[in-house]
């Protein structure tokens, strides 16, 4: 499967939860049930921007923090929601989070947006290299570093292979 050159893409920061490995957490629903629904809290983004990159494929870039080795992941969205999945398809620990309004990832008048994935798939530092920043066309690699967005517009300057695990 590829990513075509330009295709315009989500750029998520994610963080772990506690003990719960993020990527693992999800990947395992994902292999059971064929889809995991992830959980986006904070700012509202455009559910117009969010219907564009769908119908570009739903391609969205998982970004791991330093603290977990900045690692890069592509993932694929099939559909989106601001209600909360009545088939729990999603990890145990979201449950936390939803329950826990006092929580550190309720600053503020966080939204919850959910994303329904069919894919989730490591990229190597190569390909990660190659994302720019949508509008300004920046080097994602050297801007990410610098800001606290934790939602990006960006597109892959070169096509991408996407090996299914």
């Amino acid at each position: 499967m590829k990513i075509a050159k330009d295709t315009n893409m989500l750029l998520f920061r994610f963080r772990s939860y506690g003990k719960n490995n993020f990527i693992e957490s999800h990947k395992q629903i994902l292999e059971d049930k064929k889809y995991v629904w992830m959980l986006k809290l904070g700012k509202r983004t455009s559910t117009e921007k969010l219907r564009n990159i769908l119908d570009e494929g739903g391609w969205v870039v998982l970004r791991a923090p330093k603290s977990e080795g900045s690692k890069s992941f592509v993932a694929r969205y099939v559909a989106f929601s601001e209600e909360e999945p009545e088939d729990m398809g999603y990890p145990d620990y979201y449950q936390e989070i939803i329950d826990d309004d006092e929580s550190e990832y309720f600053e503020g008048n966080a939204i919850s947006q959910w994303f329904k994935l069919d894919l989730i798939t490591e990229i190597d530092e190569a390909t990660a290299e190659e994302l720019v920043m949508a509008k300004s066309e920046k080097k994602v690699n050297e801007v990410i570093g610098s800001t606290r967005t934790a939602v990006m517009f960006v597109r892959n300057t070169k096509e991408i292979e996407i090996t299914e695990v």
